[in-house]
């Protein structure tokens, strides 16, 4: 289905944009949608991003003046419907999408509905789901300005982490990222960017604190698994974006649902760890092997000393 903004300016004539993979929102000129007369909308300020090949989300980059769906600001990236009222300060911006079908059927959220047969593809990826720690509690405490704006500014962050090691970023999930790295000509060329972004993340969400509550650290956990995916538009910029899916997506979530009872921070599969350079395997403590939920074969994990 395609799908377009129909954008009404605070200031200037009403124009539309067409939606392909990604548009972006903002003041400054490189955007999709430029605002550039509006001193309330940032430079940027929110994104447009079909994620299944069917559904699109908007999400906050984390703007001092939000971004509102229907009258309800945007914290953790929200589902558009057809006719969907976008309004960033007074500017108002309207979504449609073109009428047809739409996967019936329920799908897990690691595992999206195809992309047409004729173009999927394998390909051997590193994958690196990032979650934030004790959200919930944050949601609860935090007014819904400062939460909006602290979720947005890491989405920020860890896009254009992903981005610059040459990764991508497959979707956003509530408070969690999930991105990959396509092999290389190099064996684990992959894996080491992957790895880097999640170690740089890591640090810099332990030098963060919830706003006005300095006692309270910033807390991500970062999974990290190496496998085969399938997706249609591996690594291209295509008008339709679909969602990896795969055994390898399923392992790397449950990964991550398994850290928090291990009480890791950075944690990565055998698999991954095998591909490391040497030099970085002696950070990682041996946590053993364990029985993933849907999964009959055990998985050997690794964590970060």
């Amino acid at each position: 289905m395609q799908a377009k903004l129909k954008v009404r300016p605070s200031e200037g004539a009403p124009f539309d944009v067409e939606v392909g993979n990604t548009a972006t929102i903002g003041r400054g000129k490189d955007n999709s949608v430029c605002l550039p007369t509006n001193p309330h909308v940032s430079r940027q300020h929110a994104i447009v991003r079909c994620h299944n090949a069917w559904q699109y989300q908007i999400m906050d980059l984390g703007s001092r003046n939000g971004t509102f769906v229907n009258g309800r600001r945007v914290i953790t990236p929200v589902l558009l419907e057809h006719g969907a009222t976008i309004r960033i300060s007074n500017n108002e911006i309207v979504f449609e999408q073109t009428e047809g079908s739409t996967p019936d059927s329920t799908y897990d959220v690691t595992l999206a509905t195809g992309t047409d047969a004729n173009h999927e593809e394998t390909a051997v990826v590193a994958i690196m789901v990032c979650d934030i720690r004790g959200f919930s509690t944050m949601s609860e405490i935090l007014p819904e300005d400062s939460l909006a704006r602290t979720l947005g500014e890491w989405f920020r962050v860890a896009g254009n982490l992903v981005q610059d090691s040459g990764g991508t970023i497959d979707k956003f999930i509530g408070d969690a990222v999930l991105a990959y790295w396509v092999g290389g000509a190099q064996e684990g060329e992959e894996v080491a960017k992957a790895f880097a972004t999640g170690t740089i993340l890591l640090e810099k969400s332990l030098a963060q604190r919830w706003p006005d509550h300095p006692d309270k650290p910033f807390k991500i956990a970062v999974a990290l698994h190496h496998g085969t995916v399938t997706c249609g538009n591996i690594g291209l910029v295509a008008q339709r974006d679909a969602t990896i899916i795969g055994d390898a997506v399923n392992t790397v979530f449950r990964m991550e649902g398994l850290m928090k009872q291990l009480g890791q921070r950075l944690a990565t599969s055998g698999d991954f760890h095998a591909l490391l350079p040497d030099a970085a395997k002696p950070a990682f403590d041996d946590l053993g092997e364990h029985q993933l939920k849907g999964k009959n074969q055990l998985v050997r994990m690794f964590g970060l000393k």
